[in-house]
């Protein structure tokens, strides 16, 4: 009985063990990437069955992100073949990307009913308060939707609306008194009952074939409208118009065999420019990483949509590290690491400056964080490419700065600077160094590079 005793508790050091030692090797206190990092148990389901799921990413509630982003949702979509969504609206801003499948998505603003066509790799913005109901026009593929919402009425939070329904979805309508209720519809409670409070099959259902082929034969991929009466909208395109646009449609804004940039910005969609968003998506190669870089205004949102495992590493002054201390626990029972504190040094206040790697392993549907300022690079392993969809906020005025390759804003320092920055007596040497990298924005991977001698 005591050997068996001792061997369970050597096996319990050996764990331990190699616990620490991932721990270790990743970071400090970072090898979840908390808080800037959110795997597939921070998201909560709003409704699922067999026709489809909608479900919403938690709060951005720490500290070190709520002024960031807090105001911001993440949320995704799935739905069956031939899958109906009920009308509905959110008090929020949303801007889609449709990750697979197509469909068409019907909006009823402005005295109109608009019906657009949508397929993988489409970014399209909803405004907040419009009545939407969708299809997944395929028969035999779903349809998946990633979401990026921005509340209207509270900060961080947002709700669904729904006109039409029983218990599942429950109608908003049926809270109102009968008097209001038979003023606005002319019509008597129990007649207008049982048509609005009919539906009770959920808030995604399946379609017949024929309703399908209906609904897409409407839809169009933007220009097209219906007015009430059946009149038809102006056929003059306006810059103001809701349609979607293809973000893999367009030309790479980098490309090379390590991988591919794309994005839409406010140039191209008026709406986004509102929302003071972009939208772009990197598609690394397997093997390959997208080199070290920050934005200076925009604070990155990024979902991870295809590929298999990869990882992120990004510089922070805020996590833990050095001679930083950890602080009170927080609401949701995690941890947090607290800022850098003052510290005296040759007699005067001065603020320490140290940085904690944060690291984290990512897959698709993991959620990232990226505040503007802070150097990040992404890894894809060596199986599949890592497809990485950015959400980047408060974007209008932003740039986007690469610290290695050719393009890296080190190579563009002159002479004198670099002596005196890098304490070089020699400023061939120091260009040797931030010069040797001939690649630029996507390059080869840590696993799968031979590095050569210098």
């Amino acid at each position: 009985m005591k050997m068996k005793v001792l061997v369970l508790l050597l096996l319990l050091s050996v764990c331990s063990s190699l616990a620490l030692a991932w721990q270790t090797d990743t970071g400090s206190g970072s090898s979840s990437g908390r808080p800037y990092h959110y795997g597939e148990e921070s998201f909560r389901h709003w409704t699922r069955s067999r026709q489809g799921r909608f479900r919403v990413l938690e709060r951005f509630t720490h500290e070190l992100l709520e002024d960031a982003v807090g105001n911001y949702r993440v949320a995704e979509l799935e739905a069956a073949p031939r899958a109906f969504l009920q009308p509905s609206h959110y008090d929020a801003d949303d801007v889609m990307f449709v990750k697979e499948g197509e469909g068409v998505v019907v909006l009823l603003r402005g005295g109109r009913r608009e019906s657009l066509c949508v397929r993988e790799g489409d970014v399209m913005v909803i405004p907040a308060g419009a009545v939407v109901y969708s299809a997944n026009t395929h028969h035999s593929e779903w349809f998946r939707v990633v979401m990026l919402l921005r509340p209207v009425s509270t900060f961080g939070r947002f709700e669904e609306f729904c006109p039409i329904g029983g218990e599942s979805p429950e109608s908003f309508l049926g809270v109102f008194s009968d008097d209001v209720i038979q003023a606005s519809f002319n019509t008597r409670r129990e007649e207008w009952e049982k048509v609005f409070e009919k539906q009770s099959k959920g808030e995604i259902t399946t379609a017949s074939e024929e309703h399908i082929r209906e609904l897409s034969r409407s839809c169009s991929r933007g220009g097209r409208s219906s007015r009430e009466g059946g009149e038809s909208g102006s056929s003059s395109s306006s810059k103001w118009e809701i349609k979607p646009s293809s973000l893999m449609g367009k030309r790479p804004t980098h490309s090379n065999s390590h991988g591919r940039h794309y994005e839409i910005t406010g140039d191209e969609c008026p709406h986004l420019r509102v929302l003071d968003m972009k939208v772009s998506l990197a598609n690394i190669s397997r093997g390959s990483m997208m080199t070290l870089s920050y934005n200076t205004r925009a604070h990155k949102i990024a979902v991870v949509v295809d590929g298999g495992e990869g990882y992120f590493e990004m510089a922070c002054p805020h996590v833990s590290g050095g001679r930083s201390s950890q602080r009170r626990e927080r609401e949701h029972g995690r941890r947090e690491w607290g800022r850098e504190e003052e510290e005296e040094q040759g007699g005067r206040g001065q603020k320490s400056r140290s940085y904690t790697q944060v690291k984290s392993r990512i897959r698709e549907g993991s959620v990232i964080v990226i505040p503007a300022g802070h150097p990040t690079a992404l890894v894809a392993g060596e199986d599949k490419n890592l497809a990485v969809l950015c959400f980047e906020v408060n974007a209008n005025f932003d740039e986007k700065v690469f610290l290695a390759g050719r393009n890296s804003a080190l190579q563009q320092m002159d002479g004198p600077a670099k002596l005196l920055a890098f304490g070089a007596d020699d400023e061939k040497e120091v260009d040797r160094v931030i010069g040797a990298q001939k690649g630029a924005v996507f390059l080869r991977g840590p696993q799968s590079r031979r590095v050569s001698s210098v």
